[in-house]
């Protein structure tokens, strides 16, 4: 259900917003009221304060005139601007640090009224989130979540443009939850979000950190610089000073989570399978195909699991989130609840429910570590062949291409390379890139209308849907067919279009055809 948002927010004047932001200067000696604060000049309404954010693709500074024309009282810049405007102009080093310091102020500061809890890493950080979102429910609280799945809280529940929203909308999201009763927040917190600002003036009462493997290095530029911006969460970005015992919590299995307990030492709080000094590890456990059971010892006591999610991938999941909830005092009993109530996460191993005698399952794995840790859960649970059909994003970190070929062809008896978001890029050219990384395990080329399909065959249909669809064809009883990088996403970006495309949804027709097509055992069911 999508909320209708008022945009009814207490007026504030301009020169209050910047009272405490360094580096500002209001070219004007009048001040105005502000009702608004907009990024898009689209989007402005009268009384709007515009802000002119220079970025990959455009720059806000282009479209201070239309701003203007449409009614915004102000703009803030970075570049003064060349034509004199009727309106005051705010002028900072960096709009965006600006802008996130003027939304805090705009709004009231709406994060100090909130018990915050941050996840960062490559991968894990839906599945965590919304496994504490879980346990916090069952504690009782009116919890909002923010993430790539969407924003919620209540009955309202918004798609969400990106993980982490800039700074704008983030404060605006923190003011409506608070508005609304909300008492605690979970969020994904990106790389991107971390680096680009979004994120300026929140701080978080628990800070969880999942794991660190490549990806957007087209944007971080090495796994270093990419490391830093995730530390920054936990650097910069904790509530109060010194650290709180258990503010901050890291996988230790992970070597670049082993770093931040070092540097954190005493105040973190680990978590891990493999690391016996962990603070939150399991003493025991069980991966099935119907989900994890385990005991896991906690500085509080010993935690009960019994979750219907699959695979070690989710065992640190779990772990992550128990070590989230631990830092807020959360009772065991609570904890066991909450995990178990959770019965899958949108995109993440989500299963394709059916009665062909194979499973399928959609997973959001786009990185060559997601894939592998994917992989390497189904493996253990398939007793025919493996299918792994995916794709690499376009306009993306190039490198990883080969890298998730080379996973696909480890892990599958059968590959089927298709396009992913190809964007802007060649689909056909993509798939080149990722070829290499397939046949370098020993796979062998084979079409689609070869009669026998070799155990250890690859091929190549640059069309998703025709591939999704070949490949339920030909699955049989015991096999087990893995859709890969989309997860959860209801479209696929070809050039510049967004175009309705669900794995699910595809997935599900597959199977309906295939019974229509004489396969007596075969009907497709819920599970999308």
């Amino acid at each position: 259900m999508k909320s209708q948002e008022s945009r009814k927010y207490p007026v504030k004047p301009l020169r209050a917003l910047f009272a405490d932001v360094p580096g500002v200067r209001l070219m004007a000696a009048q001040d105005v009221v502000v009702s608004g604060l907009v990024t898009d000049s689209r989007k402005v309404r009268p009384g709007d304060l515009f802000i002119a954010l220079s970025g990959s693709r455009t720059d806000g500074h282009r479209f201070l005139g239309d701003a203007v024309s449409r009614g915004a009282s102000a703009v803030l810049v970075e570049k003064i601007p060349e034509v004199s405007l009727a309106v005051p102009v705010v002028v900072a080093e960096n709009t965006r640090k600006a802008a996130a310091a003027a939304a805090a102020s705009f709004f009231g500061r709406p994060v100090d009224r909130l018990v915050l809890v941050g996840v960062t890493g490559t991968n894990g950080k839906t599945t965590t989130t919304r496994l504490v979102e879980s346990i916090l429910s069952h504690a009782g609280f009116r919890v909002g979540v923010i993430g790539t799945l969407g924003y919620r809280w209540g009955d309202v529940h918004e798609k969400a443009d990106m993980t982490t929203p800039d700074a704008v909308d983030l404060q605006r999201i923190f003011y409506r939850m608070v508005r609304e009763g909300v008492s605690h927040g979970v969020m994904e917190v990106s790389s991107h979000a971390l680096e680009l600002c979004r994120v300026d003036g929140v701080f978080y009462d628990v800070g969880v950190f999942t794991n660190l493997s490549q990806d957007h290095l087209d944007f971080h530029g090495s796994m270093d610089a990419y490391f830093a911006a995730k530390r920054r969460l936990f650097s910069d970005h904790i509530k109060g000073r010194p650290l709180r015992s258990w503010a901050v919590v890291f996988n230790s299995d992970d070597p670049y989570g082993k770093r931040l307990a070092r540097d954190f030492g005493s105040v973190a709080c680990t978590y891990g399978v493999e690391d016996p000094e962990a603070c939150v590890r399991p003493s025991r456990w069980r991966l099935g195909p119907r989900g994890i059971e385990a005991t896991v010892e906690t500085p509080s006591g010993p935690v009960s699991i019994a979750s219907p999610l699959m695979g070690r991938l989710n065992l640190y999941n779990i772990l992550a989130a128990v070590g989230a909830v631990q830092a807020l005092g959360i009772p065991r009993e609570v904890v066991e609840k909450g995990i178990g109530a959770v019965t899958s996460v949108e995109g993440r191993l989500q299963r394709v429910e059916n009665d062909c005698g194979f499973e399928v399952i959609v997973d959001f794995a786009h990185t060559p570590d997601a894939m592998e840790k994917a992989l390497e859960c189904l493996r253990e649970l398939t007793s025919g062949r493996l299918w792994v059909v995916f794709g690499c994003g376009g306009d993306r970190d190039r490198t990883k291409r080969p890298l998730m070929g080379a996973v696909a062809g480890r892990y599958g008896d059968v590959v089927v390379i298709t396009s992913d978001n190809p964007r802007t890029e060649s689909p056909e050219a993509i798939v080149r890139e990722i070829e290499p990384g397939v046949r370098s395990t020993g796979k062998v080329p084979f079409s689609f209308q070869d009669p026998v399909i070799p155990k250890n065959g690859y091929t190549v249909e640059v069309d998703r849907r025709k591939a999704i669809e070949a490949t339920i064809q030909r699955a049989e009883p015991g096999d087990l067919v893995f859709i890969g990088g989309k997860g959860h996403e209801t479209y696929q970006i070809v050039g510049t279009q967004v175009r309705p495309f669900d794995d699910r949804v595809v997935a599900r027709d597959a199977l309906a055809r295939r019974k229509e097509t004489g396969s007596p055992r075969c009907a497709a069911g819920g599970g999308v």
